[in-house]
Parts: C-alpha cells; structure tokens; sequence
C-alpha cells in the first residue's frame, strides 16, 4: 500500500532527527508529488516545500532549496495577494539562505519586501517586524552600511523591547549585534553601554555603565 502524504512527511522529521537529511529529502520529494494533487489553497502543499527545502539546503543543494521557497512564495502570492503574512514568512526562509550564502544584495532586497508585508499584515510594531529589521540591519552591515544598519537597529531595539521580557535572548542578541556595529564605526562608548545592558540581560540583573555618550534609544 502506498504511504499517505502524512506518513512520508512523518518519516522525514524521524530521519531529518536523526541527521539523515538526504533520506528526508528523497521522503519529501515523494511528498511533494502528493502534495501537488491537493487543492490549490491546502497548506500541506507550503509545509512540503519549506520542508523539502530546508533538506536541500542541509544536503547542499541549495539551488533546488531557492527554486523550492521561491515556488512557495509564487503559491503564497497567488492565494493570498503580496502582502500576506504567508508570503513573508516563506521569503523569510529564502532570505537566510541569501545571508548563508553572502548573496547580501539580494538579501537585502528580499528583506525589505518581508519587512514591508509583516508591517501590512501584522501591524508595524509586531515581533516579526522587529526581528526582520534585526536581520535586514545585520544585511547592511556585513555591506558597510553603517547609518541605515543603525537605524534598523534602533527600530527593532525600539519593537523588541516591547513585545519581549527584559531578558528575552532576541534582544540580548539584538543589543550585541547593535554594539558590534558601533564599535565597527569607532564608538566605542555607544558599544561599551550596549554589552553592558546585554551582560546584564544574561545575568539577570540591568546594569550601567559610565559613559560620556549612549546611543539614542531606550533600553
């Protein structure tokens, strides 16, 4: 008896545990052949292909993992209009594996567009909001940037710190992140006082620092 797109989709989260990610891939692939009879709107169809392509992408085959998010996206599009959360979080996946890749100008490009769909979908001051512009300023900075990398920065410091605790490792790492980049541009004070506010997060307690000069944000 031939297996049900479930079953195959099952198998493959049991190998893919396991680190048998070229035996996940093959599993999807079948269900994805599954997946393609069902109706047009079925979400399983965006579940295999984020699946299959997160499987590509561990076994190296990251042009089918492009070509499998870039047809999620299509679908995505096509069901729901350009600015459903669907289609961020589907271009989302393709994004990290520009980062990955260092293809930081198409990152870039793809980053803006998911910001842009999370603010219309969800509200411009939602957490997907704030992590995607920790991303997109992450992007500029690894392209030097520097201004427009700090204002994301700031704007996902200024999301963040409202919809997460105090001690959330999304802003830990955001205030690390941020820190690194005024510290690449030689201020070294500004830097200073956002590792200070970070160690005080993973040590559970706020701390200060002395410091002629702080960025302007609240922490």
């Amino acid at each position: 008896m031939a297996e049900s797109w479930e079953e195959l989709v099952d198998r493959a989260e049991q190998a893919s545990t396991k680190i048998q990610f070229d035996q996940a891939k093959q599993l999807l692939e079948q269900a994805l052949v599954l997946a393609d009879q069902f109706e047009a709107r079925d979400n399983r169809l965006i579940q295999n292909l984020h699946k299959l392509a997160e499987a590509c992408h561990r076994t190296g085959c990251d042009d089918q993992a492009e070509e499998h998010l870039k047809r999620a996206i299509a679908v995505n599009t096509s069901n729901f209009g350009p600015y459903h959360k669907s289609v961020a979080d589907s271009a989302n996946h393709l994004a990290s594996i520009y980062y990955e890749q260092s293809r930081f100008p198409e990152a870039e490009k793809l980053c803006r567009q998911i910001v842009n769909t999370y603010e219309k979908s969800l509200g411009s001051q939602h957490m997907e909001v704030g992590k995607v512009s920790q991303n997109l300023a992450m992007i500029l900075q690894e392209q030097n940037k520097v201004q427009e990398a700090e204002t994301f920065y700031a704007k996902a410091l200024k999301i963040m710190r409202e919809c997460a605790g105090p001690f959330d490792s999304d802003i830990i790492s955001l205030l690390e992140n941020y820190a690194n980049l005024l510290r690449s541009a030689g201020r070294i004070d500004e830097a200073d006082h956002l590792q200070a506010c970070a160690l005080g997060r993973v040590s559970g307690s706020l701390r200060s620092v002395t410091s002629t000069r702080i960025p302007q944000v609240d922490i």
